[in-house]
């Protein structure tokens, strides 16, 4: 595991409600990568980026009736696609006060199959009960989170016994030395993530979860990062001073992360004893 960072949950909290926006421009309404099947697949971001959420709902198999937790819940759009077609309860959680106004404003039609809520909360501090939850997924959210053991411990002790956990996002293959660690260090820190290099494996253990399947997609995925990359460059485009600065560095440091060769996308899925 990387070194951990120092920014705090209301830092993430700041970040995402400055830049939640330019993602869901840069990535077709969602605010997570896409995922396409090989080369020839020319599917329009939407699709690719609903795709990655269908590939998480489908190792979750979701049964009628259960509850399901949404770790970082974005502006609700994973939530939203998973409702809609499982007949399902999900409560989702963010440190953005921005993203959980505009997830709680989304259209729920009745005749929706399933139903979702939304509300401010720390994953590493959830305020739920014990086995509250049938299953969990953590969609590019770990990542951020300082306190990694509190949060999987967390998510873990809300989870039914059984329950699954689905977690998609990016990992480093192997540890890194020199100037690349120093450049990653700076990439982290904008950020506000460290990267798992053992895939959370010791601590998924610890919190009493049983990996049981685990994707490499980094191949399926990449063709979503020039797409970031120019979201943030047009954002620096359109606004001035400081906010124009950061897209700036955003979109630097993010061509530099995207093209770092250890940089892997997986989707894991655990079980909780």
């Amino acid at each position: 595991m990387l070194t951990q960072q120092s920014h705090t949950s209301g830092d993430v909290g700041t970040f995402y409600n400055r830049h939640t926006d330019v993602y869901d421009e840069a990535l077709g309404g969602n605010i997570h990568v896409g995922y396409w099947d090989d080369e020839a697949d020319d599917s329009p971001m939407r699709v690719a980026t609903d795709r990655l959420t269908d590939l998480v709902a489908e190792r979750l198999a979701p049964a009628e009736g259960q509850h399901l937790l949404d770790v970082g819940c974005g502006h609700g759009s994973t939530a939203a696609r998973i409702t809609a077609h499982h007949a399902v309860q999900i409560t989702g959680v963010s440190v953005s006060d921005y993203q959980v106004e505009l997830a709680n404003s989304r259209p729920q039609p009745p005749e929706l199959p399933g139903r979702a809520t939304f509300e401010l909360a720390d994953a590493m501090e959830l305020p739920f009960p014990d086995e509250s939850f049938d299953g969990a997924y953590a969609i590019e959210s770990l990542m951020h989170m300082k306190d990694k053991e509190a949060a999987l411990g967390h998510i873990a002790r809300v989870l039914r016994p059984g329950g699954r956990l689905v977690i998609a996002e990016h990992g480093l293959e192997g540890e890194l030395d020199g100037p690349d660690a120093d450049r990653m260090a700076d990439a982290c820190k904008f950020f506000m993530v460290s990267l798992s290099a053992d895939r959370y494996g010791k601590l998924l253990e610890e919190a009493g979860l049983r990996v049981v399947d685990y994707t490499d997609t980094t191949e399926n995925v990449r063709r979503s990062y020039d797409s970031m990359t120019d979201g943030w460059r047009k954002a620096a485009r359109d606004l001035d001073g400081q906010e124009a600065r950061e897209m700036e560095t955003a979109a630097e440091l993010g061509t530099w992360f995207f093209e770092f060769p250890q940089l892997r996308y997986g989707l894991l899925t655990a079980v909780r004893a």
